[in-house]
Parts: structure tokens; sequence; C-alpha cells
């Protein structure tokens, strides 16, 4: 008796219907990867203030007229600025975030009832090139665009070619 239960109830739980999944954003790795960058965020912000206190209380303990005041209240500035640009970061982050959640959940139900795969493995790549080109140097190297541009160029391993 105990075994037909069993088989009965492996059974009923196999056919069962599917149904959507009440969090698919957890499954989603953009919104995965915007949380981690929204915390990783998050704990810059908290060393930062950290690192601030200490500049401060270096400030404090500065001898006057020794030309150390200049150097220590511009480690303070300077930690200032970067605490404001590490918090409007995170601030878009929270925002991007909520914003994909949204676009997460809808996509999720629209592929859920027509049947499609879900994530689109195709925004994830497109995601990644984006993040890329965001997080890219900005800079010209003269150095470094030559060092690239003097490296030997690799020929093709495969036959074919003209003799």
């Amino acid at each position: 008796m105990m075994r037909l239960f069993s088989i009965l109830l492996i059974t009923f739980t196999l056919v069962a219907c599917k149904k959507p999944e009440a969090n698919p954003e957890l499954k989603d790795p953009i919104y995965t990867d915007i949380s981690s960058s929204l915390e990783s965020t998050s704990k810059a912000v908290e060393a930062e203030k950290k690192t601030l206190e200490g500049h401060i209380k270096a400030l404090a303990d500065v001898v006057p007229q020794t030309g150390q005041v200049k150097y220590a209240q511009k480690r303070v500035d300077e930690s200032k600025a970067k605490i404001v640009l590490l918090e409007q970061e995170k601030r878009y982050l929270e925002l991007k975030l909520a914003t994909r959640l949204k676009v997460s959940r809808k996509t999720y139900n629209q592929a859920f009832k027509t049947g499609e795969t879900w994530p689109v493995p195709a925004e994830w790549e497109a995601y990644q090139a984006e993040k890329r080109l965001r997080n890219a140097k900005r800079t010209w190297d003269v150095k470094d665009r030559i060092k690239e541009m003097s490296e030997p160029i690799q020929a093709p391993t495969q036959g074919g070619g003209h003799h």
C-alpha cells in the first residue's frame, strides 16, 4: 500500500502542471550582475567613509604651520569627492536594479506564456559587451597602441594558401 502511494505521489509530481516562478529575476544573469555590483559599491562606500574618518583624525592631529595641513586637507577633500561619486554610482545601480526587476519579470512572463527560453542568451551577451565598453579605458595611451601594433600577427594555421 505504501509503495503504491509513493508511486502515485511521484507520478503526480512529475505530471503536475507547470507554474510560473514567483521570483524569476533570481535566474536572470543581468539582474544578478547588477545586484553584485550594487553590493560591491555599497561596501566601497562604507570603506571610503572609514578612510575619511581616518583622514579627519589625521587632519586634527597635524601640527599647524608645518605644511602638513595642506596635504591632510587634500586627502580629506579627495575622500569626500570619492564618497560622492560612489554614492552616485550606488544610487544609479539601485535604480537600474529596480528597472531590471520589472523588465525581467515582464519578459519572463511573456516567455512563459509563449514557451520560449528565458533568459535570452543574446540579451546577456549584449549586456556584457555594453558593460565592457562602459568600463573600458577612455584615455589614449600612445605607448600601449605602439606595443599593440608591434605584436606579431598570428598566421592562420589551416591550409588553403596559394603557392
